[in-house]
């Protein structure tokens, strides 16, 4: 159960029931993926002031976080009147209370800009305990996999800035996103399409392409050596990263490379690192971490042989979502 308006009777008190403004501000937000749970947080109550929120992972404002277990504290009720309280997750990532005003007719506070809300919590005056009746569960859950009924896909990264290495024989990062514990569990797919530019123009050049998941790593394969060539050319990578089970990862997906040669039109040129005959390749792989345990890193990282200046691999765009 995730975003839900009670009917009367069913809370501890018939406020509960009423449908605010903001309630369908956290909707919509939430239903078009700018601030909304990806997975757990449920909040469950107690003999105190002290709510417990679950791990789980939200986006806010589009950027993923983990968030960790923890309780979080309802301030002192008021003497006189109610109120309602938001729980949340900032646009930071840090759980936090929305403190509403006491009122004989109480509406919930307005939330900062890109709170990630959880649950909206009725204070009776004078209540010195928060039980889970009390909570009115406010997740908007999206994400994919076993979530699929919550609108899925939704994007969890989307790289735009270029990330640019050359005149270096390390190996180096293009894209990485961390997954956090909980997420990536039996049933989610992770989909990254990503691509760029490369040139290659010193001696006989060759790329190493690396994927890893957890530390795991998922691919890694090195290209046939070429001759150098002063013309840059286009690479792509296509591929689904597959939840078999919490502790069971399986990758397939495509990777294409434009021939290093000289190109004489727009449209030649084109051929594949990996062999002659073919401009595209096929990628498989495993891995048996466990995504239930701890934050993954899924990342993708490229060699070039030779540390020369007219050596360069450009990603230009990079975008990841869970469907």
């Amino acid at each position: 159960m995730a975003w839900t308006i009670p009917d009367k009777g069913e809370g501890d008190n018939d406020l509960q029931s009423i449908l605010f403004q903001e309630y369908l501000d956290v909707l919509i937000a939430g239903l078009a993926g700018v601030d909304c749970v990806l997975s757990g947080c449920a909040i469950t109550g107690g003999a105190d002031m002290t709510p417990a929120v679950a791990k789980g992972a939200v986006l806010s404002n589009g950027v993923l976080f983990a968030v960790t277990a923890g309780d979080v504290t309802i301030p002192a009720a008021d003497a006189t009147n109610p109120r309602i309280d938001l729980i949340v997750v900032t646009s930071a990532g840090a759980k936090a209370v929305r403190q509403g005003t006491a009122a004989a007719a109480p509406k919930p506070p307005a939330r900062t800009a890109n709170d990630v809300v959880l649950g909206a919590v009725y204070v009776p005056a004078n209540d010195t305990s928060i039980e889970t009746t009390k909570i009115v569960d406010m997740r908007v859950m999206r994400g994919g996999g076993s979530l699929a009924s919550r609108g899925a896909p939704v994007i969890v990264k989307k790289q735009t800035t270029p990330v640019v290495f050359n005149n270096t024989a390390a190996i180096q990062t293009y894209f990485t996103l961390t997954l956090p514990s909980g997420l990536f569990l039996s049933g989610a797919q992770l989909r990254l399409r990503m691509g760029g530019t490369m040139l290659l123009n010193s001696g006989t050049p060759t790329v190493r392409l690396v994927i890893a998941f957890g530390g795991s790593t998922l691919f890694s394969d090195i290209s046939g050596a070429s001759t150098g060539d002063a013309d840059r050319v286009s690479w792509d990578l296509d591929i689904t990263l597959t939840a078999q089970a919490n502790n069971d990862q399986n990758l397939n997906g495509l990777v294409c490379m434009g021939i290093i040669a000289a190109k004489t039109a727009p449209t030649t040129g084109i051929g594949d690192v990996w062999s002659t005959a073919y401009n595209i390749g096929s990628i498989n792989g495993a891995s048996a971490v466990d995504a239930d345990a701890a934050d993954r890193t899924f990342t993708v990282q490229m060699t070039m042989s030779v540390a020369n200046a007219a050596d360069e691999i450009a990603c230009e765009y990079a975008v990841a979502e869970l469907i």
